[in-house]
């Protein structure tokens, strides 16, 4: 029996893996598979624009995907979830076609792609996206109220990915490696906080401000993060591992007073993280701590807290 022992319990551990991998869909590998549309291509940087309907919850705008070629290939795969639906993708000026198969589009590029060049492909987008149904586990947007009535809004990729509203490239083997810069425009009474350093706000018509951010490190897509509310504003700096690091929170405007108390333990937490795991990885990205209508998520450089 001891000799029979180890084999029976190698094949009890192999087996659920096995029935797994008999059941992986052309869905699945679309998702999960480095295919051949992405991996000749390494992606460096977004540009997105997002204008946010609060009345309908939709959102639409574009994001420039900028890459650098690692090798020739002339089809490139960028994912986006019904229901939203991309409306068009140019590089150059110029209309490129696509095909749709589950939430992957295989866009047929007409420039020649060769190797060391970098290139970029801007993605037109709108829809509803998902509404979270059980936040941030199971990911989405919330559109919810504040105590005043007044809209408090943010979005958490978690489970469901970023390209449940954004056209990116929806795999955590590539990050853009130069970060991203993110503006979201929406009604002026709100503010609207996402990942990085704010960079400029900008009043538009006369119902509507655009506040553009800014990230330099690479990050992770189901980071990327949208947050609006009637927010207060007030911040300090940690003098850590890596020098000065700015903290800023954003809470309800009735919460100010709490937050300043209770987020007195932020510098106690970083100093603690610092000392057992090593200086906070985004120095240049500032830290946040930003209040939202769910329980949290660990967005990069832009931390929510319910």
């Amino acid at each position: 029996m001891k000799k029979l022992f180890l084999p029976l319990l190698i094949t009890a551990l192999l087996c659920p893996l096995m029935l797994i991998s008999q059941n992986f869909s052309r869905k699945d590998s679309l998702i999960g598979s480095v295919t051949e549309e992405r991996a000749w291509w390494d992606l460096l940087h977004y540009a997105i624009d997002v204008n946010v309907d609060v009345k309908n919850k939709a959102i639409d705008g574009q994001n420039i995907i900028a890459y650098k070629v690692l090798k020739p290939y002339q089809y490139l795969q960028i994912d986006l979830q019904s229901p939203m639906q991309i409306l068009s993708i140019l590089q150059n000026g110029e209309s490129l076609s696509y095909t749709k198969e589950y939430s992957s589009y295989r866009v047929k590029l007409i420039k020649k792609q060769v190797e060391g060049d970098l290139n970029e492909i801007t993605v037109k987008f709108s829809g509803q996206p998902p509404v979270a149904a059980n936040p941030p586990w199971d990911g989405g947007f919330v559109w919810n109220k504040d105590k005043n009535n007044n809209d408090f809004i943010a979005n958490a990729n978690q489970l469901i990915g970023s390209s449940s509203w954004l056209p990116t490239k929806d795999h955590p083997y590539d990050e853009p490696d130069q970060g991203l810069e993110i503006s979201v425009t929406a009604p002026k009474e709100l503010v609207s906080v996402s990942n990085g350093r704010l960079v400029s706000v900008m009043d538009n018509v006369a119902t509507t401000r655009t506040y553009r951010w800014n990230v330099v490190n690479p990050i992770n897509g189901y980071g990327i993060n949208i947050n609006l509310a009637d927010y207060a504003h007030f911040s300090e700096i940690y003098k850590g591992e890596k020098g000065v690091l700015d903290c800023d929170y954003y809470v309800l405007s009735y919460n100010l007073e709490k937050a300043k108390e209770q987020f007195k333990q932020v510098p106690k937490m970083l100093e603690a993280f610092e000392h057992w795991f090593g200086p906070y990885p985004f120095y240049e990205d500032g830290y946040k701590l930003v209040e939202v209508p769910y329980l949290g998520m660990e967005h990069q450089s832009s931390v929510t807290y319910g």
